[in-house]
């Protein structure tokens, strides 16, 4: 309670927040805002607000996008305050199936394994098609998983240790994921391509799991632990120059870890490459093409290295760039929001998608993968044949 009190005092209630926070902007609501969000958890932890569904509701529905505090001149850390009311009222809280689900294949790699072979079985007969025809997903209360589902793709076993094939840079760890392991693996893939080509040793422990942020905002700190230990043990090569991650949403999670020496070497991918110096316009084909890029709330407002990506991008001959406009908001992702408020994710996806389509683009980048599935769904329930891709894919794609 007073660790709640001294990061909700910070607060001095000017609310230069409130236009930058997306569930504000939709509802005008005063407790759909930063403020007022900080000032029911004030009055929570002062004893003079019980715990109620409506407080929880309030909280529950922020997206933890953090665009508050990056225009906070207060510097209030509302991450944490966020994290630690969710921590205090945890067993409060009603966990839905699909966030279950979520975390238990996240969390266990056998339960993982086994979620692969079922989406192979279910996405390479006509089982998906029929179990959608007959609305099952919906009936057994999947339907918001089951919409995410990209195209299957059969996964090529990873080695632990990639050689450059270029003059060598530098050795770094890669931090594929839970999702990127089990949904993502073009991206995985290009990753050790690109780096590999860029001169870089590329080390993946099999040792590293899931980052542990869907536990962190679900109140589950214990877990939360448990796991950012594990990453860190997996990730103990002292000759790692960086721990590159290919999701923003976990990049920005392991940042915060406490263990100092390891979350001082996690970078975004892209920012990393220009960072380092590297420049592989000699190395990329020509690409006459337009192309949006999204930057994740995770990467703008938590990581801070939105313009790695742009940089590097642009470094493919010919390209055309459209970055989203700065009045684009949060894309609805966020994690596992977008499975237990889908009426919110659906309305800040559709003012995004609106602005990305009002020149229609050949490709629409993002460094997040929640972001990613998140858009391509909505691409596809509107109708809407384009491919949705991380950047480092596009830049692998190009190589020569």
């Amino acid at each position: 309670m007073n660790n709640l009190l001294a990061d909700a005092d910070i607060c001095v209630k000017c609310g230069l927040c409130l236009p930058h926070c997306p569930t504000y902007t939709q509802t005008q609501n005063e407790n759909e805002s930063p403020r007022g969000r900080i000032a029911l958890i004030q009055a929570w932890a002062g004893r003079h607000l019980d715990t109620s569904k409506k407080l929880i509701e309030h909280i529950d529905n922020c997206l933890l996008c953090r665009s508050c505090e990056r225009v906070c001149p207060a510097v209030v850390p509302y991450g944490r305050l966020i994290n630690n009311f969710r921590e205090q009222i945890r067993e409060e809280r009603d966990a839905t199936l699909s966030v279950s689900l979520l975390k238990r294949v996240s969390h266990n790699k056998t339960a993982a394994r086994l979620a692969q072979s079922g989406l192979r079985l279910y996405q390479t007969t006509r089982l998906q098609k029929m179990a959608r025809s007959l609305n099952l997903p919906g009936l057994l209360r999947l339907d918001k998983v089951d919409r995410l589902l990209p195209d299957y793709h059969e996964p090529t076993a990873l080695a632990s240790h990639y050689p450059a094939t270029a003059e060598i840079r530098g050795t770094v760890g890669l931090f594929i994921g839970c999702m990127g392991a089990l949904l993502d693996h073009q991206t995985v893939n290009a990753a050790i391509k690109v780096l590999t080509a860029a001169g870089f040793n590329v080390s993946v422990p099999e040792r590293q799991g899931c980052c542990g942020a869907l536990d962190l905002h679900d109140g589950d700190k214990a877990t939360y632990d448990r796991l950012a230990a594990t990453n860190c043990g997996a990730f103990a090569d002292n000759n790692l120059d960086a721990i590159v991650t290919i999701a923003s949403g976990c990049g920005s999670q392991m940042q915060e870890y406490q263990q100092a020496e390891f979350a001082g070497k996690v970078v975004d991918i892209s920012q990393f490459l220009i960072k380092s110096g590297c420049n592989l316009s000699e190395q990329l084909l020509p690409l006459s093409a337009s192309v949006c890029l999204h930057t994740p709330c995770s990467l703008k407002n938590v990581m801070r290295e939105e313009q790695g990506a742009l940089k590097l991008l642009q470094q493919i001959p010919d390209i055309k760039l459209s970055p989203l406009p700065a009045t684009v908001q949060c894309c609805g992702s966020a994690g596992s929001y977008m499975l237990d408020h889908p009426q919110m994710a659906d309305a800040l996806l559709g003012e995004l998608l609106t602005a990305a389509l009002t020149q229609p683009p050949e490709y629409l980048l993002s460094s997040n993968i929640g972001c990613a599935l998140h858009i391509a769904a909505g691409l596809r329930e509107r109708g809407i044949v384009l491919e949705v891709l991380h950047p480092i894919t596009l830049i692998a794609r190009q190589l020569k």
